[in-house]
């Protein structure tokens, strides 16, 4: 190996998702959290996918975690996730529509500092 090639992937990350270059859904995010539905792998599906699989079989993850675990880039991580939730295998929810600062609190929330503000006052 030349100095060059240090830490670099043996097989593009295109061949990892069996030679598809793009997700079939465009909603997944690097904060989307996946989960493993229990619906177990199919035949058609690569050991890349079984990874994907047998990694979010103790809990749900965000893409860029699995990507992470799985050294893959997060974009082939997200054709991988969208192959699964297609086929059933995976579920996704997506983080908050919501824009940090826009969301109100709670009524009740804002009472409760509002009171501890006026005690402070005093």
């Amino acid at each position: 190996m030349t100095r060059g090639q240090v830490g670099r992937r043996m097989i593009p990350s295109y061949l990892a998702t069996g030679g598809c270059g793009i997700p079939t859904r465009n909603t997944l995010q690097g904060l989307t959290a996946l989960f493993a539905t229990g619906v177990p792998p199919g035949p058609d599906h690569l050991p890349q996918h079984q990874r994907l699989l047998s990694l979010l079989e103790k809990g749900g993850l965000s893409v860029a975690e699995t990507a992470a675990y799985l050294d893959f880039p997060v974009g082939t991580c997200k054709v991988l996730a969208a192959q699964l939730i297609d086929d059933g295998q995976l579920r996704a929810e997506g983080p908050s529509q919501t824009s940090p600062g826009t969301a109100r609190p709670p009524k009740e929330l804002l009472e409760r500092v509002r009171s501890g503000l006026l005690d402070l006052k005093d």
